[in-house]
């Protein structure tokens, strides 16, 4: 074996070593989003990087270990939006986090009301994936999740779908012991070791506001990269 192939052979095996390492520690680690939870900032399908080496903070997308009895086991992603001691509110489909309004300048998905003409032109215009769904209400107008960028576009912001509070959501109130719905929730005061974590697909994410509050611990790493 001639000098040059040999240093060849010890180069890559240093890589290989490298990055068995990187993966293994979690200092970098690749993940497949498959989820429509954090549209339309964390595309479906799309690859992101995550590392356990930088510590999220409020407004960060993180990974976190979940495990419930139909899926089993699994990697979720969202962001972290409340902390020991923080105060978690949502007033009116707004998110607040110790009182300042944390929504403001990201774009999210809500569910808005439109004609099937509308919605059609905007579906075709925009290109609306169908992992977005809409549905068609007693009126035989159309109920379809949308970017709020998109809402504003076409002016049908004042269509936003919001329950109003009181509206008792049961899954949420069998959580949290208290008449809150996905709109108007809170305020709650996260506790000593767990966090608030929620999906920027507002109206599709199966996030704190149904399963409860997480632990810290359950949180393996910050999204560097998406």
């Amino acid at each position: 074996m001639n000098k040059k192939v040999k240093i060849i052979l010890i180069t890559i095996v240093t890589l290989f070593i490298s990055f068995s390492i990187v993966a293994q520690t979690g200092i970098l680690k690749a993940y497949k989003n498959s989820t429509v939870a954090n549209e339309p900032n964390l595309k479906i399908n799309s690859r992101i990087l995550v590392s356990n080496l930088v510590t999220p903070k409020i407004g960060d997308f993180v990974c976190y270990n979940y495990e419930d009895k139909t899926s089993g086991k699994q990697i979720r992603i969202h962001r972290l939006y409340g902390k020991e001691n923080d105060i978690v509110e949502i007033i009116n489909g707004i998110l607040y986090v110790n009182k300042i309004n944390i929504d403001k300048g990201i774009d999210h998905i809500h569910s808005y009301k439109t004609t099937k003409a509308e919605y059609s032109k905007i579906k075709e215009i925009e290109k609306i994936s169908d992992d977005l769904f809409a549905y068609m209400d007693e009126s035989d107008d159309v109920i379809a999740l949308l970017p709020d960028s998109i809402a504003e576009k076409y002016k049908i912001t004042s269509k936003r779908m919001i329950q109003e509070k009181g509206k008792e959501d049961t899954t949420i109130s069998k959580v949290f012991k208290n008449k809150w719905n996905k709109d108007n929730f809170g305020p709650i005061k996260i506790p000593n070791g767990k966090v608030f974590l929620i999906g920027d697909n507002r109206d599709n994410s199966e996030d704190c506001r149904y399963v409860g509050l997480l632990s810290e611990s359950d949180i393996v790493g910050t999204i560097v990269e998406y």
